[in-house]
């Protein structure tokens, strides 16, 4: 695992929070440390009703993260998308999926195709064990951001673009994608106004 607990603050608290219900698991590798407080952000609580979610506070975790033998999605954020990669092909078992947003390497200018050029080997092995791997990349000028990259795990827009990617590929979250987006729609709607 990489070295993420360079800052004491964010290392407080629980290393993994767990909410939730369902026949698949969505494990969020947080290098920032939210939830901290044994809570998830509210805009992933939604999912809770289909959904066990874990969320994975690198910065408070020394021990890689143990599965259930569950079906699993990974979403991570930042350097710790190599932390995804690396734990989804440990456990190519019960991995369905990785999903990371803003991928920065550890070493080098994230502004480079480092993630096309040194993980293709490793998403090519990935893809040949049934796991998929989706990258999404925020746009400065998106309007709906409003935040640095990486985004941060707890943002809308990352909420709905996992919401999309499982509904898309028939899980149980399926059946709640309306509920879902609504939720989720509202939040863009007021980053989108500014307010």
């Amino acid at each position: 695992m990489r070295d993420f607990d360079h800052d004491q603050n964010r290392a407080a608290g629980p290393a993994v929070v767990w909410h939730g219900e369902g026949p698949e698991s969505v494990l969020v590798l947080d290098p920032a440390g939210e939830a901290k407080h044994d809570e998830l952000p509210g805009t992933w609580r939604p999912l809770t009703a289909r959904l066990r979610i874990g969320w994975y506070r690198l910065p408070a975790g020394h021990e890689p993260p143990e599965f259930n033998g569950t079906p699993v999605h990974l979403v991570a954020s930042g350097a710790a998308a190599l932390t995804a990669l690396d734990l989804a092909e440990a456990h190519s078992d019960v991995v369905r999926s990785v999903i990371v947003f803003d991928p920065s390497p550890a070493h080098a200018d994230a502004d480079t195709d480092w993630w096309d050029d040194e993980t293709e080997p490793q998403r090519r092995r990935l893809a040949d064990q049934g796991v998929q791997v989706r990258c999404f990349v925020s746009r400065y000028d998106d309007p709906t951001m409003r935040a640095r990259r990486p985004v941060p795990l707890g943002h809308p827009h990352v909420v709905g673009r996992l919401a999309q990617l499982l509904a898309s590929e028939g899980t149980q979250v399926g059946e709640a994608w309306n509920e879902i987006r609504e939720h989720v729609g509202s939040a863009m709607t007021r980053a989108r106004r500014g307010s």
